[in-house]
């Protein structure tokens, strides 16, 4: 079952157990897997400093181009993250903005660079509505550029 149908029906469970009413078994159909790679150019970052012992609490805001493995611009990334411990590890929530298609919202642990990140896909838009998946974030050019690995399937 999915995040997002989990959710749904944990919720819809909850509300009906406190008045005695049993709830069958939630389902969902999912289109077959597929598959994106994109490349998240850093374009425009903000870096907010607290000043707390191990820089706790420290903000990135971001906003990247979102582009294809040559280059060409496909959309925008955009998100904002927040400094876990004094490892750099940050907890990040974001969008990928891919042109007249829609967009695909993430959000978990950016873990210390270079290690690879894998964040659950929470939600999306157009023709990624009802997407459920992830994405593996890994740099591949000193923080200035990421490769995001996208494996999800649509609800039908």
């Amino acid at each position: 079952m999915s995040y997002q149908n989990a959710k749904t029906c944990g919720l819809a469970a909850v509300g009906l157990a406190a008045i005695g009413i049993g709830l069958g078994a939630c389902t969902t159909t999912l289109s077959s897997s597929e598959s994106m790679t994109v490349y998240n150019v850093s374009s425009d970052d903000t870096y907010i400093a607290f000043e707390q012992p191990g820089d706790i609490g420290n903000k990135i805001l971001w906003r990247s181009d979102v582009q294809t493995e040559e280059g060409l611009s496909i959309g925008l990334g955009s998100g904002h993250c927040t400094q876990l411990d004094d490892e750099e590890n940050f907890f990040c929530s974001f969008v990928v903005d891919l042109y007249g298609r829609g967009r695909i919202a993430g959000h978990g642990v950016q873990r210390t660079e270079p290690e690879e990140s894998t964040f659950p896909i929470i939600g999306g838009t157009g023709e990624f509505k009802g997407i459920v998946g992830e994405i593996r974030s890994r740099p591949v050019e000193n923080r200035a550029r990421f490769v995001y690995e996208m494996k999800y399937n649509l609800k039908k």
